[in-house]
């Protein structure tokens, strides 16, 4: 790589510094559109590891030729046409429906394809995507540089990459996650251990009060209820009630609720 300062640089740096530790735990490697580049895929892949990522949406895609070979003199033909995500063509692209939930269904369309500015072959998948600004649906193209994984691994494998976002954003919104000022390594690695336990512990009282009240609770929505609970509480003995009040009148529940919202 030219430039060893960029970003991409940075991060297989990072990469192959762990290579031994994070293989035995998976080759897969999910990125963001950001890092769907030649030189961040390529270096990757010479790790080890797979790369799954989202291709731009002016990402130059071509058609493998895959039929006989003709026996005719000169190099034998590779490619057959560029691809358009707005009108695939349903001879090499296979479809295939999924059930997300049961009051949602998705279809994805894939296809071994060349990528022009990855210099490779890739699995793409391809769906459509619904936009709140736009009448019809915006497709989205996805990709594995592993051209043998299924269809449902690379779209499932991408969208789970939201939810260690989530996880990093509560951190920082509710556990502190930048808050240190140490600048002692091992002081800022419990820091950091400590702030990302709490939201896991957050997420655990979710869960549990979703299955408690049949209403979804985010970690914002917990602490709004926890501090409900602490003045309710607080004001319940200073008001001398009966210890029993909480228990058999359902207003403490409604107080403690007050707020809370379902998680989208």
């Amino acid at each position: 790589m030219n430039d060893k300062n960029s970003l991409v640089a940075k991060y297989l740096l990072a990469l192959s510094k762990y290579q031994e530790q994070l293989l035995p735990i998976s080759q897969r490697i999910v990125a963001d559109t950001y890092f769907s580049k030649e030189s961040f895929v390529t270096g990757a892949v010479n790790l080890g590891f797979n790369v799954i990522s989202r291709l731009r949406d002016d990402a130059r895609l071509i058609y493998l030729y895959t039929g006989a070979k003709t026996g005719k003199r000169g190099r034998p033909q590779e490619y057959i046409g560029r691809v358009n995500l707005k009108s695939l063509d349903m001879n090499i692209f296979s479809k295939e429906e999924i059930i997300i939930d049961s009051a949602k269904s998705i279809t994805l369309y894939s296809a071994v394809v060349i990528a022009v500015a990855l210099k490779r072959n890739v699995k793409i998948v391809v769906i459509d995507c619904e936009d709140d600004n736009k009448e019809t649906p915006c497709r989205k193209g996805f990709f594995s540089t592993d051209t043998s994984m299924p269809t449902q691994d690379v779209f499932f494998t991408y969208k789970s990459r939201f939810q260690i976002e989530f996880l990093y954003r509560d951190a920082k919104g509710y556990a502190g996650l930048t808050h240190c000022q140490a600048r002692d390594e091992k002081k800022l690695e419990f820091h950091f251990n400590t702030s990302l336990t709490a939201v896991n512990l957050a997420h655990a009282f979710c869960n549990d009060c979703t299955r408690q009240t049949g209403k979804r609770i985010s970690v914002a929505s917990a602490k709004v209820l926890l501090h409900n609970a602490a003045l309710v509480e607080r004001i319940f003995s200073k008001c001398g009630s009966r210890p029993n009040l909480k228990i058999n009148n359902t207003i403490f529940k409604e107080l403690i609720m007050y707020g809370v919202r379902d998680a989208a």
